[in-house]
This record gives structure tokens, C-alpha cells and sequence, in this order.
């Protein structure tokens, strides 16, 4: 990519704003000196690890890169054996540290992000490193009594010998006071020594020796005698603890020297995440659709055409108005035309920066459902580049570069070329305009030009290849609107404006009579076709409200139709569960009469009125049944299930796979993991379509389990707790129902499992056993199915 052209399209601009986002200094380097790749592979690659950085983002999950700094100087002197001082240690080790964090957080996310993963791989394990500086230097940069053994006698040793020097001063200070030598009660230091102020009359009452005098000359510095000896040892251990320290310092440096390499593989790795997470970062900020979190074949790719939705100038401020615009295959070339100040170079340049960043791995501001093709050559001309130092006028300039561009272009170039054939002979420039767009249309180049020439209009109307572009301009308000018009060439509107401007009005009809007939009417056409196109507009406008409108209206009607939908069930399931429990009652009754029977105190007056109980009970349930069975029959869902369709079952909290069309019965199977099932449609509360990425829903079928469940002899908590866990595990079995062994003692047990039963998802009733099975202390529960 030549620099004229990352010139001209002001892609230098862009990696200003890019540089802004980037975490550290060495990011903003990177970013910077980005270029648009020139390899399909190259490009591919940067899209891809900037579409996974935005997946990384929208699944809030963040690379971390504080206390992220460019160490690379510290480490190439490491590299040599030069000493590191205490706070490049301790930047390396924060940074090395930081590069193992977000190595960690990729390394967490590798099947989603595999690109960024791979580039997380180029950094190493440092923690050795890290954790040394960390004993050794203090977060205030100071080398600490661990750091060595050695180091810590001394310290501790010198801590020593500098308390018996502050002894001795003070006892030499008292006396100087006592005999009238010093000044004031006050010890200060001179070259590292501790000394006594003494004035110079009284020099003689102060045996010791002279460091420093007084500007005045009245106040001479003295080390007593008595003091030399203890500040010689402070002195001495104050020079083995500073070869201490530099022993530690070349050792923690020697550590990181002999890993060099490695290190800066490290931090460029980090610098390259920064680089990536900046370009995410400007690409939510600019609003760009484009890279989504999916395959960057689908929006990007070396062949076909760029189809821009909605594309705005990432340069532009305020209120940018958008193009819509295809270009590359058909049609392979667009002309446009229009007034200047209109918004054609804007429009030309934004066709080529967004290819150029789309190429640099970057984020491309327009809507979803654009789509942009790579050129491994990109070539423009815009803009007026006369030089008098080379005596090139603004034709000459663009005609060097138009033939630079005629010796390099292809099918494989994107051509930009702004007032194509401008600054010279209006006929001889539109010529010579003609003949370099057929030269690069016959070359298979895509190309974009703009141009003011009207005989070019009629080239691009009549070659299938090219496609006329206008740029809108409002005669009212003699201002440029920048809406770009495929399929219509601009057009002048000189007179007008001359006219609106006060341009005599003798004038410019003078003006008019030099012109033929023709170009009226063609105008006249233009105008005609651009005011049908604006009415059609704004039917379509009110066409896509009204379509709109009646979609929230269906979303709303939906989601009311889902809440009466719920409420009936659960409406349903309460009548149902008083009818199992009236059920259940019913039969208990029956067992104790059977029992009384049995035991011979029958009473067939209470037999006779039981038996009418239970008939109106039982006629009660078939009402209930009835009326259950008409409201099962109204309309569930809003669309019929296919195969393949993830429902939801009602008194079923998995979700499962529809494996069948509903059948002439009503019925379809339905597959919940390892278990498969007919289940009737009234049965279904709502339907969603599988997963795009193809998952299927999958429930690990557990181990073989028993048909019963025997708790006798437990108390209720503890029997409850494993009465839940064997229900799931019977459940995920495939168990049509279960047997819960209880026993009847007191009825506690009975009454707490039962309570358990009516409440649970899983279980669809439940009832006493038979007597020749256990009566009252067994309870069968069939399961959900």
C-alpha cells in the first residue's frame, strides 16, 4: 500500500484516534505504525483477531493490562549484564506479571478466541522472576533485609553501629555545650559524618577535625575525636552494605538477562493484545457494525463486491449522514458526479478509508449487512498537488499519477479518482477521462471517480460496466444535503443557483440561449426522476413504520397471549391437583372400609353413604376432566413444531428436541438427553429455534436406578434430602413412575414425602399403593413423560 495513498484517504488520521485507545505507550506504538495488510491472509487475520477482542468484549471479560509499561529498554540492558537499579526490577516484574494475567484470562476462553490465544501463547511463565524482585525490593523501590542473608547482618550490624555513633556524638555534643563551645544543642552531618557546630574563638574546647566552615567563617564543623572511631565503622559497614546491594541487583538483573529474549517476546505479545483491545475499543466507539463475533468470510473477503450499509467517515463529527453504495462486480465502477462542496470527495474518500481499515484489522463504521472486498493494490488521486518547485500544474500533478496508477493497476486494485480529467480543455480532459476509465474497466480494476464532466454521465449510462452516483444539493438552501443516489448522474444546477445567487436575470438567459435543447430536457428528467425517487422514498418510509408498528404490535399481542397462556396452565395444574388429592382421598376411604370389612366391623349404613361420596366425587373429576380437555384444545403456540425445534414441555424443566412432526394423534417425540418421549402438543408452552452454532441439547443420562425408594426408619430431613436426589436421578433414568417406601408409624414421614410429591416438577401424581403392595405405607408416584 503506497504511502501517497494512506496519505490522501488521511488514514493517518485514523491511527491518531487509534493510538488514543491503546493502554500503554507501547500500543500506541503499534498502533501507529499499523499498515493495511497487501495479503489475504494478512488481512484475514488481523479481522479475525479483532472480531474475537469484540467478542471478548461483549461477553464483558477483560484482558487486563494495568501497571502494562514499555520495558523493552531495561531488558535489552539487561540483556548485556548492565545493572538494573531497584525500580526497573520492579516495572519488569509487574509487567512480566500483567503478560502472565492476560495470558491466564486467553488461555480460560481458547475455544472462542483461538487467535488471541495463539499470540497469548508467545508469553512466558516469569513468576520466579517476579516473585524474587518481590522479596527483594519494596513497592517503594527500595532493596529490603530479605533480599539477602548477608544483607540483613549488615543492616543489622550497621543499625548497631549507627546507634553507639548517635551515643558518642550526643555525649561529645553535651560536653561542647557544657564548656560554652557550641552554638546550640544541635548535631548536624557534613560529607557523611556526624559533626558539631562549634564556634571558631572556641575551636581549642573541640578536639577533632574540621569538615566544613560557615560562609561568615563564625562557625567551624567539627567531628570529635571521640566520635571518629564509631563513624569509621558506620562508615565501612555503610560501603558493605552498598556492595550488598549491588550484589542483589546484578543477581535479580542477571536472572532476567539470561531470559532476555524470552521477556521481550513477552511484553511485544502484550503489546500486540493493547493493539488489538485499542482496535476493538475505537470500533464500539465509532458504532461500527463491522467485524461482528463470527466468521470473517461473511463480511470480508478477496473477491466480489464491497456493499457499504449506512457507511460513515470515522473523521467526520456532528451529524454525519451515512451512504449506501456497492461497487466492484456489479457494477465493477461508479462515476460520481455532482456540484462542488457537495460531498463527492467525501463519499470517494470514505469508500477507500473504510477498505483500508477493514485491511488493517480495524472496525468499519457502517450497518450490519455490509459486506467489503480486500485489494491487495489501492490507488488514489485526490486532491490538488501542484508543485512550483516542479513546475507541475494541477492537471500535470494529476496525470503523474494517473499513470503511475495505469502502470500498476489490475482486476485485484481499487482505483480512487477525484475530478477525473479536471484542469485543462474541458473537451480534451473529459477525452482523456473517458479513455483511462475504459482502460481500467478492460483491465478489470474496480473503480470509483468523480468528475464534473456531462459527457461522461452519458459514457457511464451507456457502459453496463459503470454506474452513475449523484451527491443531492438544495436549491432552496443553496447548501450541499451529502445524501449520495446510485443510479442517477448529478446534476449541474449552474443557472439555478446563478439565479438564486441575483444573478441578472437578462444574464442568464443569455446563458441559457447557448445551450441546446437537449441539456434541458435532460435536466428537466433528472429533476423529474429525483423528485418520483424522494415520493418513493417516502412511501417506503411509511410502509417500513406501518410494518413495524404492526410487528410490536404482534409482540405485544404474543406476550399477552403467553401470559393468559401460563396462567391457564397453572390454573389447570391446581384443578389438577385437587382432583389427584380428592383421588387419593377417595381411595384411602375405600381401603379403610375394605379394611373394616376385613376385620368384620362393616357398617353398611357408612358403606352406603361413602359409596354416594364417592360417586359425586368421581363425577366431579369427570366435569373437571371435561372442562380440562377443552381448555387443552385452544391454541398453545403461535407456529406448528419441527423437528429439530427446542420446546418446552409443560411440568418438564428440561429443554428438549422435537425428533418428529406432531403425528394424526396429537403426539410427537420429543428427546430430553438420553431419554426420548411422545408428548401430546397441548402438552408444548413454547417453541425456540435450535442454536445457530448447531448445539443440541443434551442431558447426561445417569446410572441404572431402582424402582424403589425405601425410607423407613429415617427422619424427615434427612429422608427428604435423598428422596430429591433418587426422584432426578429416577427422572434422568427414564423411570415411568417409583415406589417411595415409608411406612406408616405416626403418618409424619408419609405426610412429609407427599407434600414433597405435590409440589415437585417432576412428579405428575401420586397415590397410595394397593394393600397387597403396602397400602398407606407405600406411595407410587408417576413421573412427568
Amino acid at each position: 500500500m503506497n504511502d501517497h495513498t494512506l496519505r490522501v484517504l488521511e488514514f493517518e488520521r485514523v491511527l491518531d484516534m487509534l493510538a488514543g485507545e491503546a493502554a500503554f505507550s507501547m500500543g500506541a506504538e503499534k498502533a501507529r505504525a499499523l499498515r493495511p495488510a497487501t495479503t489475504w491472509e494478512g488481512a484475514r487475520q488481523l479481522a479475525q483477531e479483532t472480531a474475537e477482542m469484540r467478542l471478548l468484549d461483549q461477553q464483558g471479560i477483560d484482558i487486563p493490562f494495568s501497571g502494562a509499561r514499555d520495558i523493552r529498554p531495561h531488558l535489552r540492558a539487561a540483556a548485556i549484564g548492565q545493572m538494573l537499579e531497584p525500580g526497573a526490577l520492579l516495572e519488569c516484574a509487574q509487567v512480566l506479571t500483567t503478560a502472565r494475567r492476560a495470558r491466564l484470562v486467553l488461555e480460560k476462553v481458547r475455544d472462542r478466541v483461538p487467535t488471541l490465544a495463539a499470540i497469548g501463547d508467545r508469553i512466558g511463565d516469569f513468576r520466579s522472576f517476579a516473585d524474587e524482585v518481590e522479596n527483594a525490593i519494596s513497592p517503594r523501590g527500595e532493596v529490603t533485609d530479605a533480599a539477602s542473608d548477608q544483607l540483613a547482618l549488615v543492616r543489622r550490624e550497621l543499625r548497631a553501629a549507627e546507634a553507639r555513633l548517635e551515643q558518642r556524638a550526643q555525649a561529645a555534643l553535651a560536653d561542647a555545650v557544657r564548656k560554652g563551645a557550641a552554638q546550640e544543642g544541635l548535631l548536624t552531618e557534613r560529607n557523611g559524618r556526624k559533626v558539631i557546630p562549634v564556634r571558631s574563638d572556641s575551636r581549642s574546647a573541640v578536639p577533632g577535625i574540621v569538615h566544613d566552615v560557615s560562609s561568615s567563617g563564625a562557625t567551624l564543623f567539627i567531628e570529635p575525636f571521640a566520635v571518629v572511631e564509631a563513624g569509621n565503622a558506620v562508615r565501612e559497614l555503610r560501603l558493605v552494605e552498598e556492595r550488598e546491594v549491588r550484589r542483589v541487583l546484578q543477581r535479580l538483573t542477571d536472572l532476567l538477562g539470561i531470559r532476555a529474549e524470552e521477556a521481550l517476546r513477552s511484553v511485544e505479545a502484550l503489546g500486540d493484545l493493547d493493539l488489538i483491545h485499542a482496535r476493538a475499543r475505537l470500533a464500539r466507539k465509532m458504532g461500527a457494525a463491522l467485524p461482528p463475533a463470527g466468521e470473517v468470510e461473511r463480511w470480508f473477503g478477496p473477491g466480489g463486491s464491497t456493499q457499504l450499509r449506512r457507511a460513515r467517515h470515522p473523521l467526520l463529527r456532528g451529524n454525519v449522514v451515512p451512504i449506501d453504495v456497492t461497487v466492484g462486480e456489479s457494477p465493477q465502477g461508479i462515476l460520481i458526479t455532482g456540484p462542488n462542496t457537495g460531498g463527492k470527495t467525501v463519499a470517494l474518500k470514505t469508500i477507500g478509508l473504510l477498505t483500508l481499515m477493514a485491511q488493517a484489522g480495524m472496525g468499519v463504521p457502517c450497518d450490519d449487512g455490509s459486506r467489503v472486498r480486500f485489494f491487495p493494490r489501492i490507488y488514489a488521486d485526490i486532491g490538488d498537488e501542484q508543485s512550483i518547485e516542479q513546475s507541475l500544474s494541477t492537471f500535470s500533478s494529476h496525470l503523474r499519477n494517473i499513470i503511475g496508477i495505469l502502470g500498476e493497476a489490475d482486476r485485484d486494485t481499487l482505483v480512487l479518482l477525484d475530478e477525473l480529467g479536471a484542469g485543462t480543455d474541458p473537451a480534451e480532459g473529459a477525452a482523456i477521462a473517458r479513455a483511462v476509465i475504459e482502460e481500467l474497466l478492460d483491465r478489470g480494476t474496480t473503480l470509483v471517480a468523480t468528475t464534473h464532466h456531462g459527457e461522461l454521465k452519458v459514457f457511464a449510462h451507456s457502459d453496463p460496466r459503470l454506474e452513475n452516483a449523484s451527491v443531492e444539493f438544495d436549491l432552496e438552501t443553496l447548501s450541499p444535503t451529502y445524501h449520495l443516489v446510485v443510479g442517477l448522474p448529478g446534476q449541474s444546477n449552474a443557472l439555478a443557483i446563478a439565479r438564486r445567487l441575483g444573478l441578472d436575470e437578462h444574464v442568464v438567459e443569455r446563458a441559457s440561449e447557448q445551450l441546446s435543447p437537449g441539456h434541458f430536457e435532460l435536466e428537466e428528467l433528472l429533476a423529474e426522476i429525483r423528485s418520483q425517487r424522494r415520493e418513493a422514498e417516502t412511501a417506503r418510509a411509511a410502509a417500513e413504520a406501518a410494518r413495524q408498528h404492526a410487528e410490536r404490535l404482534r409482540r405485544e399481542l404474543a406476550l399477552e397471549r403467553e401470559a393468559i397462556e401460563h396462567e391457564r396452565a397453572a390454573v389447570l395444574a391446581e384443578a389438577k391437583r385437587e382432583a389427584d388429592d380428592t383421588l387419593a382421598r377417595m381411595r384411602r376411604e375405600l381401603e379403610q372400609l375394605r379394611r373394616r370389612a376385613a376385620e368384620r366391623q362393616f357398617d353398611p349404613v357408612a358403606a352406603q353413604e361413602a359409596l354416594r361420596q364417592a360417586e359425586r366425587e368421581r363425577e366431579q373429576l369427570a366435569r373437571a376432566a371435561v372442562a380440562r380437555r377443552a381448555a387443552a384444545a385452544s391454541p398453545v403456540i403461535t407456529r406448528e413444531v419441527e423437528p429439530g425445534d427446542l420446546v418446552h414441555v409443560r411440568d418438564i424443566p428440561q429443554l428438549g428436541e422435537a425428533l418428529t412432526a406432531p403425528g394424526e394423534d396429537g403426539r410427537l417425540e420429543v428427546q430430553f438427553g438420553s431419554l426420548r418421549m411422545k408428548v401430546s402438543i397441548d402438552r408444548i408452552d413454547r417453541i425456540e429455534k435450535p442454536n445457530p452454532s448447531g448445539g443440541r441439547v443434551v442431558v447426561p443420562a445417569g446410572p441404572q436406578v431402582s424402582h424403589e425408594l425405601d425410607l423407613r426408619g429415617q427422619r424427615a430431613e434427612a429422608a427428604l434430602e435423598r428422596f430429591e436426589s433418587y426422584l432426578d436421578a429416577a427422572y434422568r433414568a427414564g423411570l415411568p413412575f417409583v415406589r417411595i417406601i415409608h411406612g406408616k408409624g405416626t403418618g409424619a414421614l408419609r405426610a412429609a414425602i407427599r407434600e414433597a410429591l405435590a409440589k415437585h416438577p417432576l412428579v405428575r401424581s401420586y397415590e397410595s399403593a394397593s394393600a397387597a403392595e403396602g397400602g398407606d405405607g407405600v406411595t407410587i408416584a408417576l413421573l412427568a413423560g
